[in-house]
């Protein structure tokens, strides 16, 4: 029987710190042995494009963006996001084509100051029109043997899932070490797990359950706000 353990702890700063353990009490992996790895692909560029996004009392969320933004220099930086319009959008658009944490909101409908973004993004309209200015994300694919542990710790900062710490023995430890070009490093953004971008911990309960895990990460600078 596959089984999983999930502890949180909560740190100095406020942080929560998950730990996703997997183990399997019927079979363990030999010492040493890894499932094959696959080399990270970044999945897109940094682009500039424009949509519309309008009400629609038919579907989840219809009535909302469904996103929480906060200020940086750049623009209004998408912090998180839920069922709304833009998750919408993103299950019928192509994976480069998606929206996710870290990308800016550069214009709302002719609005392209953060005053003037707020004030559009707050107006009881039918169609937000949005000038999004998207950031590189990088996929990485990890299979899980039974057994196997991920070695990864991960944080829980204001909604946002990030990594906190790479273990010395585990899945992503051996990713790391088979990419060196391409790690995955504390302080990085993850901002969809197979497909699913809306929650934290929905992300956070898929790497406990899936045995294929199609991880989207970026930088975690994109959320830092100017001082």
């Amino acid at each position: 029987m596959h089984c999983c353990c999930l502890s949180a702890e909560s740190q100095p700063d406020g942080d929560q710190v998950i730990n996703v353990i997997t183990s399997d009490s019927a079979s363990a992996t030999p010492a040493g042995e890894v499932a094959p790895i696959r080399t990270p692909t970044s999945i897109g560029v940094q682009r500039k494009f424009t949509l519309q996004l309008k009400k629609d009392a038919t579907i989840e969320g219809g009535s909302k963006l469904g996103v929480t933004v906060v200020k940086a220099e750049s623009g209004m930086v998408i912090k998180t996001m839920e069922n709304g319009l833009m998750e919408n959008y993103n299950k019928h658009v192509a994976p480069e084509q998606r929206i996710y944490p870290g990308d800016r909101i550069v214009a709302v409908s002719g609005a392209s100051d953060l005053d003037g973004i707020v004030e559009k993004l707050r107006e009881p309209v039918e169609v937000w029109t949005l000038d999004v200015q998207s950031m590189c994300t990088r996929e990485v694919v990890l299979t899980k043997q039974d057994g196997a542990e991920m070695g990864l710790l991960l944080g829980l900062r204001s909604g946002v899932l990030t990594v906190s710490g790479v273990k010395d023995s585990g899945i992503t430890p051996e990713h790391n070490k088979a990419n060196p070009d391409a790690p995955i490093k504390a302080g990085m953004l993850i901002v969809a797990v197979n497909d699913i971008r809306a929650g934290a911990w929905k992300m956070v309960q898929e790497m406990k359950e899936a045995t294929t895990l199609r991880i989207l990460l970026r930088e975690g600078t994109l959320l830092a706000s100017p001082p």
